[in-house]
């Protein structure tokens, strides 16, 4: 089984967000050694915005395109790291994402949302591990997450082992 563990950071490499998902990923495979964990640190939010810069929403601007004559507008080229989650949400078998606090703002913009985008066409099941969830199981099943566990501000190993058992198949924890 290939898990894709996902954590958010927004600093360099002594990030501690860095080692929280390292460490994460340790706790998974010592619940499960037979899964492949592969963590990965995605940016906390979602790209700057456009917009202006008191936060209201930009007005647009209407481009006639068949008087210009094209038949659609592209859509703009995808940041690095979102294109580099679509490739490893396809290889994966489980997508586990750990957020401070899951609730509505989560489950629409930053790593969960873009976790839950990138597993959808795969039918990948996207898991998230929360220090505090705020989300209704109708919430979570409308932004395409299937599971949510609290584990605490700091995720301890039992809790991250709690959540690898009931996520893993029965042979993953075999450590024979």
């Amino acid at each position: 089984m290939h898990v894709l563990l996902l954590a958010t950071a927004d600093g360099g490499p002594d990030d501690p967000d860095r080692t929280a998902a390292t460490a994460l990923a340790a706790a998974w495979t010592a619940a499960a050694p037979r899964c492949v964990v592969e963590p990965m640190v995605l940016p906390p939010g979602p790209a700057a915005s456009t917009g202006p810069p008191d936060g209201s929403p930009s007005p647009g601007v209407f481009v006639p395109t068949t008087e210009l004559g094209l038949s659609s507008v592209a859509p703009p080229a995808p940041r690095p790291e979102v294109r580099l989650l679509h490739e490893r949400v396809a290889e994966a078998d489980l997508v586990v994402v750990h957020t401070p606090v899951l609730d509505g703002a989560a489950l629409h913009a930053g790593p969960v949302h873009s976790a839950a985008q990138a597993a959808a066409p795969h039918a990948v099941p996207v898991v998230v591990l929360a220090g505090r969830s705020e989300a209704t199981r109708r919430e979570l099943a409308g932004a395409g997450v299937a599971g949510a566990h609290e584990v605490g501000p700091v995720p301890g190993e039992d809790a991250v082992a709690r959540v690898a058992r009931t996520w893993a198949p029965a042979w993953a924890a075999d450590d024979e």
